[in-house]
């Protein structure tokens, strides 16, 4: 069993915890043993290895609670005319021209890239959700080759849906089904199941989706009224919004992991947090797709613990806290509003809870030793009162200069040691040319 000592120059352990200047971590295996004080830690434990990063800030590692690895192959892509509207973006844009066309090799290349961004930029965790309905049998093993070569923890699935037929759609719940009996007694992978929404599930669909949670016992992920879209289309095809319409069928449960989660009203919300549902929050991305704000804070008046996510948009999870710890005080004009210890909760605690990994997200004895080390230099003095505002609003992902999964260095000195960031981008390039219609 690996035993080491990481040396920090200051610790924070969790989002509820006081900055501790001059404090390490003690892992042995892929657990935390202890914390506290570098000399105590160097005394009680001679001739283990040492990790000496005393400028760097150690912390827990980030939880990315919904994204879409493949996403990232969209970067940049020519759009000759933007779609008016959001089921427009889906149907004249999305869904022909990226999710239809995505193939093994281009998700392959997507999913390298996406883990080596992540472990670039202190995310330790990711709950990704593949959105290509004509991708071959088995491109979750696929996928999860790549993440176990990276190193990350990864909750994995493919959406499912009838968009382009029953058949289809239940050949992906089939595939999810799979994955989640094969990995059950992984560590470090996982899957759900996942439908994606009440515009492309029926009724019958719906509850095929709920047997199979039910007959591998797992969770159930979905997209969550987005926009106004799918609760007006929702009410003209079943006379119910949609929270209400999956509440008749039997949907909700503390199982049930919901992204977006943007257009929404106090009812649905009274629904989703009596039964436990837990959710995604993507600021940004809701953002882009002209979708709107989610309305987080409500949702944690409620006693929900909404998770951070990135969509497959902007990938940095500082740019994403920041965007929550701004954008809400805006809509609410409440400058108390979504405080740095929510969003840093979000981001870490309270996005393991919604992934369902509930031994991650902090820095404590019997914990996964899953932790990262930020760049402690900052512009103005750090201490114990202003760290968690420093941390949310003064930092980016290239200050993270180490990240540690399992106990295993993913990172040191801004290094990553598991993937060929060259090499992976090379081949998104040319995965993005053929997805993009260009030339090789």
């Amino acid at each position: 069993m690996t035993e080491r000592i990481v040396l920090g120059g200051a610790l924070i352990s969790s989002s509820d915890s006081v900055l501790q200047l001059d404090h390490g971590v003690w892992i042995k295996g892929d657990r935390v043993a202890g914390v506290g004080p570098n000399d105590v830690l160097l005394h009680a434990h001679p001739g283990v290895d040492i990790v000496d990063v005393r400028n760097l800030l150690l912390m827990p590692g980030f939880v990315n609670a919904h994204t879409h690895a493949y996403g990232l192959l969209a970067h940049g892509i020519p759009i000759h005319e933007a779609p008016a509207g959001f089921y427009a973006f889906l149907d004249k844009f999305w869904w022909p021209r990226v999710e239809n066309r995505l193939d093994e090799a281009m998700i392959e290349a997507a999913m390298g890239l996406a883990c080596h961004r992540m472990i670039q930029s202190g995310v330790t965790t990711f709950c990704d959700v593949l959105e290509a309905p004509n991708a071959p049998e088995g491109i979750l093993d696929t996928e999860a080759n790549v993440v176990r070569r990276s190193g990350l923890r990864a909750v994995l699935m493919t959406e499912a849906s009838e968009r382009l037929g029953t058949a289809q759609g239940n050949r992906l719940l089939v595939e999810n089904a799979r994955f989640v009996r094969e990995h059950r007694q992984d560590e470090r992978m996982r899957g759900m199941v996942c439908i994606h929404t009440s515009f492309t599930c029926s009724e019958t669909f719906v509850k095929s989706a709920v047997r199979t949670r039910e007959d591998v016992d797992c969770d159930l992920h979905l997209h969550l009224s987005e926009s106004d879209y799918e609760p007006a289309a929702c009410l003209e095809n079943h006379g119910l919004r949609p929270v209400l319409w999956y509440e008749k069928l039997g949907l909700w449960n503390a199982s049930v992991l919901a992204s977006q989660v943007v257009s929404v009203d106090e009812e649905e919300l009274q629904v989703l947090a009596d039964r436990g549902v837990r959710a995604a929050h993507m600021p940004l991305s809701n953002c882009e797709v002209g979708g709107g704000v989610a309305p987080v804070p409500t949702m944690i008046d409620h006693g929900m613990c909404p998770g951070l996510g990135t969509d497959g948009y902007v990938g940095d999870p500082f740019e994403v806290m920041r965007a929550a710890f701004l954008i809400h005080k805006g809509v609410h004009r409440n400058p108390l509003a979504m405080p740095a210890q929510t969003v840093l909760s979000m981001a870490t605690s309270w996005g393991a809870t919604a992934v369902g990994w509930p031994h991650i997200g902090s820095i404590a004895p019997e914990m996964k030793a899953d932790l990262i080390g930020i760049d402690i230099d900052f512009d103005t003095p750090l201490a114990p009162e202003n760290a968690l505002d420093q941390i949310v609003l003064y930092r980016n992902a290239n200050h993270v200069k180490l990240t540690i999964v399992d106990g295993e260095i993913l990172m040191k000195d801004g290094h990553v040691l598991t993937l060929d960031g060259d090499a992976l981008r090379h081949h998104v390039h040319v995965q993005a040319n053929r997805l993009w219609g260009g030339h090789q």
